[in-house]
């Protein structure tokens, strides 16, 4: 048994200084330490950042993929196509004539018309689709579904072009196998207007015999697609994922998605609903063309269009195939992540939740041997782990006040320029989660200046793991999917405290930098996709406020959990250099002085700038311009630039524009008295989108109740007339839109005058407004 020894407090201060504590091969003390340290870890930094980003380039298009991209170009070319518009049915026809060219498949072309929910709004919809089915050994089938309409806003290429291209490239592949169950794919015709295309599916006689489904999607145009959302009890397809050629997806995505940090949704919102299980995946790199007009064929990377069919293929001979899954088979969906889109990890959540609850007993174990073995004090230990704890809401604290120094200095300026998240936000708020140790550390020396130098690298490794396994462990009770990086890093940490307990002299170093290097990577990748998706997406949010503090806070996910990993070497670098404090405050001054330089936007980046023509009831046309962020359109100049440039005029906030003659239909309303139902109806029209919203009270769409004083009603594809029926309980006001792809001169004139850092589009509105007289 080891016996006690005496304390370092207890040492007579001529006492020799104990050997270094631990982690890296042992160096002078001062600066030449703490440079060697950091000299170490920052290599680690660098080689672990680049491996996690460039493992997940996809190899090259083959044949496939450059098939896969000619369809896409051939959809492109037929412009915009919303649901119903005559380029769509044009693109179903070419889907379909492909389709029929396939042996052994049956085609059919759905038209369908219908009404569902769709978030807040209700959608009332006429749509196409085409269908075509392999049929199997059994009737049992799996779903693959791809959209074949595209936003408002521009040609689709990669949202969701180059995924029809895809899967005709899987589908001529699949057709040459033999099946033990039913292929059943969908070439959508109205995702982007409510998921009016899934709906109708669900109203073909085929829809009865799907089990399962694929979705792919885009956010993105380029790298590898990757699985960012599945159901509750998916976790056999899951589990499927991981024997495609390059697994790549992360649990991040899906708690996103669950937790409503994402504003958006895909058609499996209307299938999970009626009991199918699947899962999505989308290409999400170079989000910046994502619903805009450059998304097109040349803006798609490399590779991508090869890996979606790969993974197409895959997949559904791994669901189809002989000794696949059950239906029956219904198994909680895991924690899942990739390890540099090589190994695939899946982790069920009550495994999950008990390991956690051993590790901590494991480390408590590991924490009286190592106070013993190495004379620590309890309490020491834990007044550094409570620290280490502190560190989160310290971390959320330096995210806000940096954001909001990037917002004065120069908001938005990380859309533009991504790579200054790693260089200003990260990097400081990193520091603000180890701050509370520093301070703790510091206030030790100032107590004891002239004893021995006490293990504070042991301590912090100690307390720095408890902090992480306790993180872990909440989280994972919690559900919170990026918890995972916690309770997996607890792991190697746990090893690195037995590596230094057991083994001699420098050997001791290998356990701590092995260990930090894996954890590194994990955090790497997952900075790499918090971040691939999170700045595209924020940048482009509605808000009236800049995005800087968002940005910044959302790095507290990646700094914490680095935070902690890098606390015991900060621990065994020792005090820093003199003028420490300068140095971090001239970087931060630095940091604010390059964010307020970049501009916020360019050629690659642009700010989407939206036109809109608007003509109201006896009012004079005018062009409105929108911008997605908080830096609108006026302040940044815009209007005045396309002032000078066109000869336009100002008028009511907008520009003066003639009015355009667009095919819009007649709107008539008719009630029989304050609280009776008001009939909306919709002459013939030719407009993309008609959007009614009702104000007042107690209001009911077609049985359908709203929650508060407004009811929106979305019509798609209704072009020969429809009519609304809105139940109430007061007196209402009532908007109608008809949206219009359809411009003027003027709104063209204005979308060529825009800058070159800006994309737009533009669209016409016509509005009825009726107001209850009784009112």
């Amino acid at each position: 048994m080891l016996k006690s020894r005496p304390r370092a407090a207890d040492a007579p201060s001529s006492a020799p200084s104990a050997p270094p504590a631990a982690g890296i091969p042992p160096f002078r003390s001062g600066a030449r330490r703490f440079a060697g340290t950091w000299a170490v870890l920052g290599l680690l930094l660098a080689v672990s950042f680049p491996l996690a980003y460039g493992a997940t380039r996809p190899a090259p298009d083959g044949e496939a993929g450059r098939g896969a991209l000619a369809t896409a170009q051939r959809l492109e070319d037929l412009g915009t196509r919303v649901a119903a518009s005559p380029q769509l049915t044009e693109a179903l026809d070419l889907v379909a004539d492909d389709l029929k060219a396939i042996p052994g498949l049956e085609v059919e072309r759905q038209r369908a018309s219908g009404s569902h929910r769709f978030h807040d709004r209700a959608v009332d919809y006429a749509v196409e689709n085409v269908i075509a089915r392999q049929p199997g050994d059994t009737a049992d089938a799996l779903l693959v579904n791809v959209h074949v309409d595209s936003a408002m806003e521009g040609p689709g290429a990669a949202d969701d072009a180059v995924n029809v291209g895809a899967v005709l490239q899987a589908a001529r592949q699949l057709a040459g196998q033999d099946r033990h169950r039913t292929v059943v794919y969908l070439f959508n015709g109205g995702e982007e207007v409510g998921l009016t295309g899934a709906d109708a599916f669900t109203r073909h006689p085929w829809a009865a015999d799907v089990r399962w489904f694929l979705n792919l999607e885009a956010v993105g145009s380029g790298g590898l697609p990757i699985l960012f959302q599945a159901g509750e009890d998916d976790g056999r397809l899951i589990e499927l994922a991981g024997d495609t050629a390059r697994p790549y997806g992360s649990v991040l995505g899906q708690w996103l998605f669950r937790a409503g940090l994402i504003n958006s949704d895909t058609d499996s919102r209307v299938w999970r609903a009626r009991g199918w299980s699947g899962l999505d995946y989308a290409l999400f790199e170079d989000g910046y063309r994502y619903h805009t007009p450059n998304d097109r064929v040349v803006g798609i990377g490399s590779g991508s269009a090869e890996a979606v069919t790969d993974l197409t293929v895959r997949f559904a001979s791994g669901v189809t195939g002989t000794g696949a899954v059950d239906p029956a088979d219904r198994k909680p969906a895991p924690y899942y992540f990739d390890v540099l889109s090589r190994w695939w990890v899946t982790l069920d959540p009550l495994l999950v939740k008990s390991g956690t609850l051993v590790l901590l007993l494991v480390l408590a174990a590991l924490t009286r041997w190592a106070h013993r073995a190495w004379d620590l004090r309890p309490g020491r230990t834990a007044a550094t782990a409570a620290a280490a704890l502190l560190g989160l809401p310290a971390a959320v604290l330096t995210g806000l006040l940096v954001g909001v120094a990037q917002s004065l200095a120069g908001p938005h300026a990380w859309f533009a320029h991504p790579w200054l998240v790693y260089l200003v936000p990260l990097p400081l708020t990193v520091l603000g989660a180890l701050a509370p140790q520093l301070l703790l550390e510091r206030r030790r020396r100032r107590r004891a200046p002239d004893g021995a130098r006490r293990p504070s690298a042991r301590t912090a490794l100690l307390a720095n793991t408890w902090a992480v396994a306790l993180l872990g462990a909440v989280t994972a009770w919690l559900g919170i999917g990026p918890g995972y990086l916690l309770w997996i890093a607890s792991v190697p940490l746990m090893v690195s405290i037995v590596g230094l307990l057991l083994l001699p002299g420098r050997w001791r170093a290998v356990p701590p930098l092995a260990g930090a290097f894996v954890v590194f990577v994990l955090i790497a990748q997952f900075a790499r996709n918090l971040f691939e998706l999170a700045v595209p997406m924020m940048g482009r949010l509605p808000t009236a406020v800049p995005m800087d503090a968002a940005v910044a806070v959302a790095g507290v996910l990646v700094a914490v959990p680095l935070a902690l990993v890098l606390a015991p070497f900060t621990a065994y670098a020792g005090r820093p250099p003199r003028r420490s404090g300068l140095a971090l405050v001239a970087y931060a001054a630095c940091g604010l002085l390059v964010v307020g330089l970049a501009p916020p936007y360019d050629t690659a980046h642009p700010k989407m700038v939206s036109l809109f023509q608007e003509q109201t009831d006896g009012g004079d046309a005018r062009i409105v311009l929108e911008g997605r962020d908080a830096l609108t359109p006026q302040d940044l100049g815009v209007v005045d630039g396309i002032v000078r440039d066109t000869g336009l005029r100002v008028r009511d906030g907008g520009l003066a524009a003639r009015k355009v003659p667009v095919p819009e239909g007649t709107v008539s309303f008719a009630t029989e008295g304050t609280t009776a139902p008001v009939r909306i109806t919709l002459g013939a029209n030719r407009a993309e989108l008609v959007r009614v919203t009702v104000t007042g009270p107690g209001l009911s769409v077609g049985g359908r109740p709203f929650e508060g004083d407004e009811a929106v009603v979305d019509v798609v594809g209704r072009f020969d007339g429809h009519t609304v029926t809105v139940e109430r309980s007061g007196p209402v006001e009532i908007r109608v839109d008809q949206v219009f792809l359809q411009t003027g001169e003027d709104a063209e004139k204005a979308l060529a005058a825009l800058p070159d850092w800006t994309v737009g589009h533009a669209r016409t509105l016509v509005t009825h407004t009726y107001v209850d007289p009784r009112s």
